[in-house]
């Protein structure tokens, strides 16, 4: 049941969407900023933790486990916000604001008016979390939609709305303190990640899948308002009417609001912000703030065709994506109907926003400026050091991930992968605090003298060793090709999901001591049917794994953690198959599909897999990089 489940949230959230670390600070030396809490906000047609669904089918890290859970059990404290899946930057921003402190939403007098909407919408009973203040100040993290969402929010806190105050004193009403202004300085980052900042061609040419999607999305969410299902996919759009009333009956209610043209005909959503004139419109009001260190990172998993010289979609990208991309890569030498010239530098994409637009905020004279007038963004290369100041875009290097991938959607991204780009995009923000500026040098090498930056498996021991998976066994040597105990390996795993050592104070296996510093991540492991022993009190953990072993545990941790794994890759008969355990069979196959592991190469165009065979640090390392 919880598969099917799963597999039902997975599809739900498809329909849904296609439209290194550093070490806590100790109490002593701990500065204020170190306890700035992260708000994640979603993009088109998201949500957030509110959501029934998320428990099930987490937005942050929806194929490879759960990004909140991982980074609070980091140190890192972190919250996924909720908004309107289907609203205007405006409606969420005002969204944003009474969910961080526990208010009603109240969308102003004036946009109200001028929208047709009504101006209060739900009530928050309690903050997103206690003491948001210029004390507690937010780093802010959008995908998506959630850029433009976060610079709105960003923007009315900072400035407030002089237009709204005035509408609500001339309405005899209490003016919300979010058009009041004057709370700039609450925020501390604002961090945009594949955020269409200048609209997106995915609206032009995909016009008519556009409306089918967001048809669906509207008829399915207000579908469930009528039941105790509205939780799993809410469309906040009670301002708009979309709610069961008192005094309707279910068909009364579906009869008005499936009928209902007055939202999805509306200038007042997202499918209207997201084109790219309108998109300059509200960058031209929307000011880079001098206090806050402002990152950018987008994806791309397009290429230039050898044939037509358009973009073409990667192999990796997710397949409902492509025909986006691929009509997103061939469309050039356009105008808008607001005048801006589409030229072929908005051909990159990576299936639903163009690489261009996600760099970095323009304003309608295609610019991107300071308010003295100087350039807006610094382009990082991730690599050197970078002196990164507020009040400019900080640009960083463009990922290899379509959109659905860079925040773990959708089988075309890993594990490590994910957590990996999140870990460094708040090493950007956490380099800054107290400095004013940073001097830090992202994607540090490895100290080990015998893994040469040239050995096959660098980059998956230089993942898991930024990543604190794992460590060598001196300060220089980290011994690639040493084996790997049992205990070692399950050490390796609970690391990458983030265990907290501390919940678990004894081990139920008599052959590993209680105080072992392997003990709790084995009894975590044990407790959630990760690992069984080699018999029902015995772990045998310095035993070294086999490849065999290591294949069941990998396939259970994902089915722990909720990650889908992919079966792109066809089945593949290794010649000692029949030496595979039976309890291991389907293991190794699933992971064969995955293209997790591959065997070994005989030279013949057959495989063997040696079940048997130890695995070692570095195969360790792979494998978990590919999960």
């Amino acid at each position: 049941m919880k598969r099917a489940k799963r597999i039902l949230c997975m599809a739900l959230a498809v329909m849904m969407l296609v439209s290194l670390m550093p070490m806590s600070a100790s109490a002593d030396d701990q500065r204020p900023e170190d306890e700035y809490p992260f708000i994640f906000v979603h993009g088109l047609m998201g949500w957030g933790e509110r959501s029934m669904l998320d428990p099930i089918m987490p937005y942050w890290g929806m194929a490879t486990g759960n990004l909140m859970k991982y980074l609070n059990s980091q140190g890192y404290e972190s919250y996924a916000a909720q908004v309107g899946p289907l609203s205007g930057a405006w409606d969420r921003a005002c969204e944003l604001y009474a969910q961080l402190t526990g208010t009603t939403v109240d969308y102003g007098a004036a946009h109200s008016a001028e929208k047709g909407h009504d101006r209060y919408g739900i009530t928050y009973d309690k903050p997103l979390f206690e003491g948001w203040s210029a004390e507690k100040k937010i780093n802010l993290i959008g995908h998506s939609f959630g850029g433009a969402t976060t610079r709105m929010f960003l923007d009315i806190l900072t400035n407030g709305c002089k237009e709204e105050v005035e509408a609500a004193k001339a309405a005899g009403t209490e003016v919300s303190p979010f058009f009041e202004g004057g709370k700039g300085d609450w925020v501390y980052s604002l961090t945009a990640v594949a955020a269409p900042h200048n609209g997106t061609t995915f609206i032009e040419t995909c016009d008519t899948s556009t409306k089918v999607v967001t048809d669906f999305i509207y008829n399915f969410g207000a579908s469930l308002g009528m039941t105790n299902l509205k939780g799993v996919y809410d469309l906040q759009l009670e301002h708009f009417g979309i709610y069961k009333k008192a005094d309707e009956t279910d068909l009364e209610y579906l009869v008005r609001v499936l009928n209902s043209e007055e939202f999805l005909s509306h200038n007042d959503n997202a499918i209207y912000d997201l084109t790219i004139d309108y998109a300059l419109e509200i960058n031209d009001g929307i000011e880079i703030q001098d206090n806050v260190y402002y990152f950018s990172v987008c994806g791309d998993a397009t290429h230039a065709s050898a044939v037509t010289g358009n973009e073409v979609p990667d192999i990796t990208m997710l397949a409902l994506l492509k025909p986006f991309a691929t009509m997103m890569g061939k469309y050039y030498d356009k105008t808008t109907a607001g005048g801006v010239y589409i030229d072929k530098t908005w051909l990159p994409n990576d299936g639903m926003v163009n690489v261009v637009s996600g760099l970095y905020p323009v304003n309608s004279q295609l610019k991107c400026l300071k308010p003295d007038g100087s350039q807006g963004y610094v382009i990082c290369d991730g690599y050197n050091k970078q002196d990164f100041k507020p009040g400019i875009w900080n640009v960083m290097p463009t990922q290899p991930y379509d959109h659905l991938s860079i925040v773990g959607g959708m089988m075309s991204n890993t594990t490590s992968n994910v957590r990996y780009l999140y870990m460094n995009l708040i090493n950007n923000v956490i380099s800054t605090y107290g400095k004013g500026g940073s001097d830090t040098t992202i994607n540090k090498g490895l100290p080990f003298t015998d893994v040469a930056k040239d050995r096959w498996s660098y980059d998956y021991i230089l993942k898991m060793y930024q990543l604190g998976v794992v460590n060598g066994r001196s300060d220089t040597i980290f011994d690639p090709t040493g084996d790997v105990t049992r205990a070692e390996f399950v050490k390796m795993l609970a690391c990458l999901d983030g265990v907290n050592a501390e919940a678990y104070s004894s081990c139920r296996f008599n052959d590993v001591s209680n105080n072992s510093v392997f003990a709790p991540f084995i009894e975590w492991a044990a407790d959630n049917g990760i690992v069984k022993g080699i018999s029902a009190d015995k772990f045998a953990p310095n035993e070294k794994i086999s490849r065999e072993q290591m294949a069941a545990i990998i396939c259970r941790y994902a089915e722990y953690a909720g990650i889908k794994l992919p079966d792109d890759n066809a089945q593949i008969t290794f010649t000692d198959e029949s030496s595979i355990s039976a309890y291991a069979v389907d293991y190794v196959r699933t992971l064969q599909m995955a293209g997790v592991i591959n065997g070994f190469d005989n030279g013949d165009g057959t495989y063997s897999y040696h079940p048997n065979a130890h695995a070692t640090r570095e195969q360790a390392c792979k494998v978990l990089c590919m999960i």
